[in-house]
């Protein structure tokens, strides 16, 4: 029995696994990317996040997003990036498509084109049994992310900033990321707002570096073609 549903949600992926290739998505697109940290309430930026043509959103946003939030965080969801691991441990959060088409989800991006990320992959159709269509990361992108972080695995939020800089897109906007050098915001992990436990988190999980990101992030910075790069106070101050 444990074979054959492996092997009919092995034909489910593959039917229903397309390629995201972002350097096509977002050639000459005003992009917004919103991370988790408390960052984002420092400044009443929603209306500006949802006047770009794409808002990329990670992991359990949808999930945690509320109406008395929207001032804050906009209402906009184009791409949501997810780790496709549904356990409150990873972070990822649920994937519920109906929630998701209704909050205006285009696509559900997994970041992560390895044996692994494939085979995280293959588990979610193992768990919903349903043809739906996800996206994985161009292999290439998703190789050129991992070599800026050798032996480390890049956090979702990390592989969505860097297919953003990587692309020769328009305009960026960058808001709600400091590389957990400041806590998750309020309602998005509770058990992890504390800078403390999110670092020992980390290190249990041992498999991110957050600080070799922030390297890697900054290197990508001064390399991005796209000119008009904008981010919120916070991330501006510890760039």
């Amino acid at each position: 029995m444990k074979l054959i549903k492996t092997f009919y949600a092995l034909i489910l992926m593959l039917l229903s696994l397309r390629i995201f290739n972002s350097e096509k998505y977002f050639k000459n697109k005003r992009i917004a990317i919103v991370g988790a940290a408390d960052s984002i309430f420092d400044e009443k930026n929603g209306d500006f996040i949802d006047s770009y043509d794409i808002v990329i959103r990670i992991n359990k946003a949808a999930q945690v997003w509320e109406e008395e939030k929207r001032d804050y965080l906009g209402s906009k969801f184009t791409y949501l990036f997810h780790s496709f691991y549904e356990n409150s441990y990873s972070g990822g959060g649920p994937i519920d498509f109906d929630k998701f088409s209704n909050m205006g989800i285009e696509k559900l991006i997994n970041p992560n084109y390895t044996s692994t990320g494939l085979k995280t992959h293959l588990n979610f159709y193992k768990r919903h049994l349903k043809s739906k269509e996800t996206f994985i990361l161009a292999p290439r992108i998703a190789r050129e992310i991992r070599e800026n972080i050798p032996v480390f695995v890049p956090t979702v939020g990390f592989s969505a900033l860097m297919a953003v800089l990587m692309s020769d897109c328009e305009e960026i906007y960058i808001t709600g990321f400091t590389f957990f050098k400041t806590p998750y915001a309020k309602g998005y992990r509770e058990e992890l707002t504390d800078p403390k436990k999110n670092e020992a988190h980390l290190k249990k999980q041992g498999i991110h570096d957050p600080d070799l990101e922030f390297k890697a992030f900054k290197r990508q910075l001064k390399l991005t073609s796209c000119e008009n790069v904008k981010m919120d106070r916070a991330l501006e101050s510890l760039i």
